[in-house]
């Protein structure tokens, strides 16, 4: 049997870091993929792209779609991370702000306040990076991705997204990156047993306040009361996932023997490799 690793790499939400470790532990056969058009026909392109390259064992896509392709003699293990939509916000913009990049996001950053931006991300026709996004992200509908940039999303599909990630052993939340990491180790040992996810930290914005709850407060105190309140009720979904993802996490958390000990372990692991 053969067995690939489908990370499910979602914008501002510690994916290059995993990127990282699974570059480090696969080499030539991990594929950050990036031909987007492909993979946005979903499973109609991706099954047959890993059938003919037969060498990965590995592929990380900023587009990967559900369902995922089901395959003779081919098990998949699709990971997912979800962060706080809030503290992503702030993620998204700084990023924008900086980036070497003509994109419409990259040119309305550099030209926009923080609240102009956050104002002007909350408007339907414009693309859903910041509104959703992460619920839009891990539906299961035979949809192509382009069809949410301005699609509302409704309870209905919250609640498909929410089945999807329940029914997956590899979901991560960013703030609890290193618990997800010793979590996905042990579920990914029996098929890698070589599998270390420990990390140096990729593509991390400067000046990025320690803690969630700092960023968070700084993100609301920069915004005007009207644009906060869109923010909240636009994300909505996107919370109630974050939160349910990191229950999820918890809970398999206290299921698992020796946890702490295989905490601390994994992170002495990270601090060698920062040395």
């Amino acid at each position: 049997m053969r067995n690939i690793i489908i990370h499910n790499h979602l914008f501002k939400n510690a994916g290059s870091t995993f990127d990282w470790s699974l570059n480090r532990n696969f080499s030539n056969a991990f594929l950050d993929h990036r031909d987007d058009q492909g993979m946005q026909c979903g499973s109609k392109y991706l099954g047959p792209f890993l059938l003919e390259h037969p060498e990965l064992s590995a592929l990380s896509s900023h587009h990967l779609k559900f369902p995922l392709p089901v395959l003779p003699d081919v098990r998949l293990f699709p990971v997912v991370f979800l962060r706080h939509p809030l503290d992503r916000v702030g993620s998204v913009y700084a990023f924008e702000h900086k980036q070497d990049s003509d994109s419409l996001g990259a040119r309305m950053a550099k030209n926009m306040n923080f609240n102009e931006y956050v104002k002007w991300r909350m408007q339907p026709d414009v693309p859903i990076v910041i509104r959703n996004f992460q619920t839009s992200r891990c539906l299961d509908v035979p949809e192509t991705i382009k069809t949410f940039i301005t699609r509302t999303l409704t309870e209905a599909d919250y609640t498909n997204a929410l089945k999807q990630i329940q029914g997956m052993a590899l979901v991560g939340v960013v703030d609890l990156y290193d618990e997800s990491m010793v979590l996905f180790e042990e579920h990914l040992r029996p098929f890698f047993p070589d599998i270390d996810l420990s990390y140096v930290k990729q593509n991390i914005t400067s000046g990025r306040k320690n803690s969630m709850v700092e960023r968070i407060r700084s993100i609301v105190n920069e915004l005007d009361l009207d644009v906060t309140n869109s923010m909240l009720l636009q994300n909505h979904f996107d919370l109630q996932l974050y939160l349910e993802a990191g229950e999820l996490v918890r809970k398999r958390i206290n299921a698992l023997a020796d946890f702490g000990e295989k905490l601390i372990h994994f992170r002495n692991r990270c601090s060698a490799k920062s040395m």
